[in-house]
């Protein structure tokens, strides 16, 4: 009986004796473990690639620990702009307790360019980086599918160096010859791992650092070339105004169908970066399309409206608005083909003017933005309007307005909706008491447009 009884207490001791040393063992291989630390990246896709970064990082067997996203979010606000330099990210890793931290970013809409990298949560410094060219899909799967083969080893540099500081201590009093005997602890500090990266990876970060910033400021010169094609519906209203007015002729126009155009080029971006790279050409340009006029009495006859300009712009692009001021010389024309025999006494219109406009572009999002301009006309001549048939000597002017909304479809390309207003105003400058045709004339032109347009 009494042997039984020392077989008991055996068994229990063993049992005792291995628990303790089980959860030890089991404390010890958490303590191993590399803390990694995500940061939110930067993109519109931020969430979903934290997601699938926090997902591949963490899988079990690979030897870390991913710290939850609250915690490092609440961490990274205390840092205005975030970690930029080693110091801060060695200070943010630090409160963090982790050994590597992960900021990324993903750009582009077409197709995504996605960069990850890694700094050690020791000193701050870069560890590793890769960079994707990925079709756009939120799951990331040549991203998942890659990222362990290109950056897990360098994760693995994370925990060994973590263990030195609280390892190496010990060794510091010289004075005591004793201590030598537990060398394996002196074997322990194997840092000889660590340093390959330090001296490489310095001079690789000053290369990412300003990358993010250069870009965005190179946004601000605008591009080089922008050109709109579109279809319009045109309106039209003339008529004559003073004494004589309500016996003449009005002429109106419900709708036709014209397509316009629109040019700007900025030549000087090619060559340099200053100021003047902003200053380029810019052409205009509409013409109706299968117009025809029908008389009171019933005959109907071809119809040509169109409008030319070109001159220069020069816009100055700001980091919240886009403002350009234009100079140009532009003709617009209106004529019915009467034949010589007609009696109906609407003159036909070739305004020749000088033109000032100052435009407006307004970027609401990254699609959406809305563009305005306002111009003034000085006519120069009328055509037919300023012959002595009709008002010699003629003095007009006119005012433009145009206001449209864009969507982009892709960077370069996009669509404008639209609509332009242009209005003539004209006088007869005839003396005191001499007989006038009428006292002078309006004329009103209105259009809506829908677009696509290209930049580049």
């Amino acid at each position: 009986m009494s042997r039984i009884a020392g077989w008991v207490l055996l068994v229990l001791a063993l049992v005792v004796s291995y628990r303790p040393a089980e959860a030890a063992q089991a404390k010890k291989t958490q303590a191993q473990k590399t803390r990694v630390a995500v940061l939110r990246p930067e993109g519109r896709q931020a969430d979903a690639l934290r997601r699938v970064l926090t997902q591949e990082f963490g899988k079990k067997g690979r030897g870390r620990e991913v710290l939850p996203a609250k915690k490092v979010d609440a961490q990274v606000k205390r840092i205005r702009g975030g970690p930029k330099t080693d110091a801060q990210r060695q200070a943010l890793a630090k409160k963090l307790g982790a050994d590597v931290l992960i900021l990324a970013s993903v750009k582009g809409t077409k197709r995504w360019d996605v960069e990850v990298r890694a700094y050690s949560g020791k000193d701050g410094t870069l560890l590793a980086e890769e960079h994707w060219d990925v079709r756009t899909n939120r799951a990331f799967p040549d991203v998942r599918r890659e990222l362990e083969p290109k950056l897990g080893a360098a994760l693995k540099a994370g925990p060994e160096q973590r263990l030195p500081p609280a390892a190496v201590t010990p060794p510091t009093p010289v004075s005591e010859p004793e201590v030598a005997p537990p060398t394996p602890i002196a074997a322990a500090p194997h840092p000889a791992v660590v340093k390959p990266p330090p001296p490489t990876m310095k001079k690789e970060e000053p290369l990412v650092e300003p990358e993010p910033k250069a870009a965005g400021l190179r946004n601000l010169d605008g591009p080089i070339l922008e050109a709109l094609l579109s279809g319009q519906g045109l309106f039209r209203r003339f008529n004559f105004s003073g004494s004589n007015a309500n016996a003449l002729p009005d002429y109106s126009l419900n709708s036709a169908a014209a397509a316009s155009f629109s040019v700007s080029y900025f030549p000087l971006s090619h060559f340099t970066d200053g100021m003047v790279h902003n200053l380029g050409i810019v052409a205009r340009g509409s013409r109706a399309l299968g117009l025809s006029t029908r008389l009171p009495d019933g005959s109907e006859y071809g119809t040509t409206a169109q409008l030319l300009e070109g001159g220069l712009r020069l816009r100055l692009p700001l980091p919240w608005l886009e403002v350009s001021v234009g100079a140009l010389y532009g003709t617009h024309s209106f004529a019915v083909e009467l034949p010589p025999e007609s009696t109906f006494a609407m003159p036909d219109v070739d305004y020749r003017f000088a033109h000032v406009e100052l435009g407006l572009r307004k970027a609401l999002t990254e699609r959406w933005a809305i563009a305005a301009r306002v111009g003034y006309q000085h006519v120069l001549s009328g055509g037919e309007l300023s012959s002595d048939d009709y008002l010699p000597k003629l003095s007009g002017s006119g005012l433009d307005g145009e206001l449209a909304v864009e969507f982009a479809l892709t960077r370069i390309l996009g669509l404008r909706l639209g609509g332009e207003l242009r209005s003539y105003s004209f006088t007869a400058d005839a003396a005191e008491g001499a007989p006038v045709f009428a006292g002078g004339a309006k004329d009103l032109y209105f259009s809506g447009q829908l677009g696509v347009y290209l930049r580049l």
